[in-house]
């Protein structure tokens, strides 16, 4: 003898399709959060890796460099090397690194003359700068005649804040630390840095604050 099967009832099949949605929306709700996890993790990451690269841009434009003529707050301007015009401080010889608070970013400006110019306009142009005018100057801004031949480097994006911390006050530091700051929407890295110079030229460096002078 055979029996029939008995079927779900209407009050079984609602319990069915309540139960299948709460574990829909519990695994949705999970997939969404883990997604929102690695985007913050990869963002995280970026910010992070940003701040790494750089500090070893800035150590790395630094080590080589004479001398820090000026650091303060969120700039400072760097005398990179002597290549030009012996014991003389030249246009070509000097990178400013500032934070461009317009835009977020941390910014590398050196002048570059192009290959094309000739060397007597190249000589011309590329005149010695006085110390003192390097220990007050602003590092935002560039001579009108200089600004068409600044080359910029943007060193990281998305900077909340650029603090440089010299051992004593510029031109006669020779170790200078930095606090690096990047990050948006609440979640931000924090980079600390510290360059010492190689061969410094403080010893040239004579006279008081806002009236040094490169013997």
């Amino acid at each position: 003898m055979h029996t029939r099967g008995r079927g779900f009832t209407l009050a079984e099949l609602v319990l069915a399709l309540a139960i299948t949605t709460v574990i829909g929306l519990a695994v949705t709700g999970v997939a969404a959060a883990v997604s929102n996890f690695n985007e913050r993790a990869e963002t995280y990451y970026e910010y992070l890796q940003s701040g790494r690269v750089a500090a070893i841009r800035l150590q790395e434009m630094m080590r080589p460099a004479l001398l820090i003529t000026a650091a303060s707050g969120d700039n400072m301007v760097v005398w990179t090397n002597n290549q030009t015009d012996p014991n003389n401080i030249n246009v070509t010889e000097v990178t400013k690194v500032f934070l461009d608070t317009s835009t977020g970013q941390l910014m590398q400006r050196t002048t570059v003359f192009p290959d094309s110019m000739s060397a007597s306009t190249k000589t011309a142009l590329d005149t010695s700068l006085a110390l003192s005018t390097l220990t007050s100057a602003s590092v935002a801004t560039s001579e009108p005649i200089y600004a068409q031949y600044d080359v910029t480097r943007v060193l990281a994006r998305n900077v909340q804040s650029f603090d440089v911390y010299p051992d004593v006050s510029a031109p006669l530091t020779r170790l200078l630390k930095f606090k690096l700051v990047v990050g948006a929407d609440g979640q931000t890295v924090t980079q600390y840095g510290a360059v010492m110079l190689r061969a410094p030229s403080t010893a040239k460096v004579s006279g008081t604050t806002g009236n040094y002078v490169l013997n």
